[in-house]
């Protein structure tokens, strides 16, 4: 949490060019490719294993599909995909919200007293069961989806999927091992120029988004204010991530203050949905009926997030965008223009 305040508060500067290691531009069409190998390695390995980190993984990779599929709007139908994939992605939360809350109760089972580690040991063995019970329901919904019908609507090819070695540690940027992963056939016709001058006005018209949003915060507990917040930083660092990915400039810099910007609204977040939840068990008539001294230590542990809560939003306002958002957002803008109006091919990164 330090740490995130620290790059939130301060200047951030990106490691020199020389020492970033350089990433070949890739089209759209091979970002998509490897997006679908990738959510397609990771949706087996939610079936088969069904551990956090694979839960993880899926979640994000549907993400960042739909963000690149979102520039194909002028190319194709792409609505009824990334309602889908959007879709999958809220059914896989209720797995991975019952992951982050054990995570949550544990960390502070260890750091609490005797009476504190009861009230939140009782949450524990209630949200265990639950996590058994939803993991289940969604492995049955995630066994009839169909990952190939998608990439195939879109002209992809579907070889085998590829297992990914030492898959266990989570990724926090699921496009480094993206191109890793045996990718399917980019048979996908797109006009490059038409896309760059679609991400141009899209890149606007998100980052005007965000700052409108972030100009207008305020310290709050309201959810739905700090959720649209965060929801407005994502999709200007997942654009951000796909043009780069693109060869249109580098924004490292750019993306570390909206990843941090978004996890720590994201903690706050994960504090609301854990007391939402406790609260919403203690509510049940018949759970309180048959627990009642359980059910007063229960809320206790909930008075403790909410007080967690305060200090948070206490950190995180008031929210200053930095100039070098702006600034790394106009020129890669501009450089997506120039390109939607030439007949060259995306510059190298850091030319």
């Amino acid at each position: 949490m330090a740490e995130a305040e620290t790059v939130l508060n301060t200047k951030v500067d990106a490691p020199p060019a020389e020492q970033r290691p350089a990433r070949r531009p890739r089209k759209l069409a091979d970002i998509i490719a490897s997006q679908f190998a990738a959510l397609r390695t990771y949706h087996r390995a939610v079936l088969d294993t069904e551990s956090i980190d694979a839960v993880h993984k899926m979640r994000v990779t549907t993400r960042r599909l739909q963000a690149s599929l979102d520039l194909l709007a002028r190319e194709m139908k792409v609505r009824k995909h990334k309602k889908r994939l959007r879709g999958w992605r809220r059914r896989l939360s209720t797995v991975r919200n019952l992951d982050v809350f054990l995570e949550m109760l544990e960390k502070e089972a260890e750091s609490r007293g005797r009476t504190r580690r009861e009230q939140l040991e009782l949450v524990k063995s209630i949200l265990l069961e639950r996590r058994v019970q939803r993991s289940a329901k969604v492995k049955r919904f995630l066994q009839d989806i169909n990952i190939d019908a998608i990439a195939i609507g879109l002209g992809l090819s579907t070889p085998a999927i590829t297992e990914i070695p030492d898959a266990s540690p989570a990724i926090d940027d699921a496009r480094d091992e993206a191109p890793e992963l045996e990718s399917p056939a980019a048979t996908m016709i797109i006009d490059e120029q038409s896309v760059a001058g679609y991400a141009a006005e899209r890149l606007d018209q998100r980052l005007v988004e965000f700052q409108a949003l972030a100009a207008q915060s305020h310290p709050t507990n309201d959810p739905s204010e700090l959720h649209q917040l965060r929801i407005a930083a994502k999709r200007v660092r997942y654009l951000l991530e796909i043009v780069s990915d693109m060869g249109y400039g580098d924004a490292s810099r750019a993306l570390t203050w909206l990843r941090t910007l978004q996890d720590r609204i994201g903690d706050w977040h994960d504090l609301e949905a854990l007391e939402e939840e406790i609260i919403g068990i203690v509510a049940s008539r018949e759970f309180m009926k048959e627990n009642l001294s359980e059910s007063g230590r229960m809320l206790q542990a909930a008075a403790h997030l909410q007080k967690k809560k305060d200090k948070l939003v206490s950190r995180l306002f008031p929210v200053r965008v930095p100039q070098h958002l702006s600034l790394t957002s106009q020129r890669i803008a501009r450089a997506l223009r120039r390109q939607s109006v030439s007949d060259r091919t995306p510059p190298p990164r850091n030319s």
